[in-house]
């Protein structure tokens, strides 16, 4: 008897060992711990537990664990473009499942199998969607825009759903040979475009500052020739045939040239002069205001690299005195700018 008693005993105690569990919950996942009936009864859920924990010791307590960190997918794809046209590419998605959705993951989206199950055919029926609206060549040019319909249209399907969706990329886009070319046509001519714009840019700067040098010499003209006084020119002409008079290689034979009876060769002084209006002025101040503000825009110094855009032409200018107009060469005005001031000093008695 009590050997018998010993044995079930033993046999009792057992059993119960067995039907205690010490559920555990990893790093980074989030623990589905819920209670199985030894005999009679259903399932049911106790908590959930973020990982790394334990239950302790239970009385048959399990538990599911689902991994909560953001993981990427990829999918492959090879399809008829707009143009009907096959192409091949992959698309890598990258999602997390919100914090605390541990049951609603494991009770209404499969657990584990929650991408498989409830996630992967709607991503891919979204990218088949958006991805059959635009041409072969198009969604080698557009790629950024293509992974940005597909992202918003994956944020909008998951959104009120324990499914977060981080990012979404596009890559490995493969066309026929054909389509390759016609890409590579296309974009030899964008770059050629860049180019022209980059030179038609280049080449107006350049005129508008030849422009400004231009106005800068009529400038100094209208003001020399409206100081200039004619008793001034004959005294440097005077001053001209004494200089000459010195020389010993020089003979100057002089006529009386007027009534008063000086025998120097007058200069002369007299003539139709051009008078600027107001609305020359006018003219004149627009055409100054407007090449300047070409002038000061910025040019490249060199010619762009394939694939690189053209500067654009109405970014401001770092230095606006670069931009300046050269100064006049001498010889394109009369030189003594400051010599009425010494006259009076130099007049013949």
């Amino acid at each position: 008897m009590n050997a018998t008693t010993t044995t079930l005993s033993a046999c009792l105690l057992g059993l119960l060992a067995a039907a205690c569990t010490n559920p555990e919950v990893e790093q980074g996942h989030e623990g589905y711990i819920y209670h199985v009936p030894l005999a009679f009864g259903q399932m049911e859920f106790r908590e959930s537990l973020r990982g790394p924990a334990t239950t302790g010791i239970s009385w048959r307590l399990y538990g599911e664990s689902i991994d909560m960190r953001a993981r990427s997918y990829k999918e492959d794809f090879e399809l008829l473009t707009h143009d009907n046209l096959s192409v091949s590419f992959e698309v890598n998605t990258r999602m997390e499942l919100h914090d605390g959705a541990v049951r609603e993951i494991v009770e209404e989206w499969g657990g584990s199998n929650w991408y498989l199950w409830n996630v992967k055919e709607s991503l891919r029926t979204i990218v088949r969607e958006q991805v059959t609206r635009f041409s072969a060549t198009d969604i080698q040019l557009e790629t950024p825009k293509v992974r940005q319909l597909i992202e918003e249209k994956l944020r909008a399907r998951f959104k009120d759903t324990p499914v977060s969706v981080q990012s979404v990329d596009v890559g490995q886009i493969q066309f026929p040979k054909q389509v390759a070319e016609a890409i590579s046509r296309k974009i030899a001519k964008k770059q050629e475009l860049e180019r022209q714009e980059f030179v038609l840019a280049k080449t107006r700067k350049e005129a508008a500052i030849r422009v400004l040098e231009a106005l800068k010499v009529a400038k100094q003209q209208r003001i020399i020739s409206s100081t200039l006084d004619p008793l001034y020119v004959q005294q440097r002409a005077v001053q001209v045939y004494r200089a000459l008079a010195h020389s010993s290689n020089q003979m100057i034979i002089t006529l009386p040239q007027s009534s008063e009876g000086t025998g120097l060769p007058l200069v002369q002084s007299h003539g139709k002069r051009k008078i600027l209006t107001a609305e020359d002025e006018k003219l004149l101040e627009d055409m100054e205001r407007r090449y300047m503000h070409v002038a000061r825009e910025r040019a490249p110094s060199t010619d762009p690299a394939p694939g690189t855009p053209a500067p654009d032409p109405s970014a401001p200018a770092d230095a606006a005195s670069r931009a300046a107009p050269a100064p006049a060469p001498a010889s394109t005005a009369p030189a003594p700018a400051r010599a009425p001031a010494q006259a009076p000093a130099q007049a013949p008695r």
